[in-house]
């Protein structure tokens, strides 16, 4: 008969390292993924997701009792060393996203004090690399947009100017 060890391990996910998080609690929590949306989840499940994907970071934002929504700030993506070095930038306290509280979160956060912090999931940046992560940069360029029937090389297809002077009365 085969036995195995039994112990409680103490080891942590990366993830759970670096943000703070309890990769062994799966009490409700309320998180916002960044242009994508608002899920009820759990911390073990955040963990798992961020260590599937490092390129993604989470922070908190504390929800305060009896507001339905929740403002979303640009400061909000950054940790506390982001927030202290880059909070005189001109943009970081404008508005990204005004996340509306479901009803039963909101009841939850109202009669039993659950959901006290909106967990904010987005990608890894901050201004110091902001040119990588701006909305600028992951849009399409012009050529792409206008030129629609591009030939494999890139190049816009070369086509045959067709004017005809028509006049109004001219048929």
């Amino acid at each position: 008969m085969s036995r195995t060890w039994n112990t409680d391990s103490t080891s942590s996910t990366r993830s759970a390292e670096k943000f703070g998080l309890d990769d062994k609690d799966s009490s409700s929590i309320l998180v916002y993924k960044y242009r994508k949306g608002l899920d009820v989840s759990s911390q073990e499940d955040l963990c798992k997701a961020l260590d599937k994907d490092p390129s993604l970071r989470v922070t908190r934002k504390k929800i305060p009792r009896g507001d339905s929504r929740v403002e979303v700030k640009r400061e909000d993506l950054w940790n506390d060393d982001e927030k202290s070095e880059f909070s005189e930038y001109p943009n970081s306290k404008s508005g990204l996203a005004s996340v509306c509280l479901p009803r039963s979160v909101w009841f939850k956060r109202m009669l039993f004090g659950q959901f006290e912090d909106l967990y904010i999931v987005s990608p890894e940046t901050s201004p110091s690399n902001s040119l990588n992560g701006s909305p600028e940069s992951s849009q399409c360029s012009p050529s792409a947009t206008w030129n629609q029937s591009a030939a494999p090389d890139g190049t816009a297809p070369q086509h045959a100017a067709q004017h005809t002077n028509n006049n109004p009365g001219d048929q």
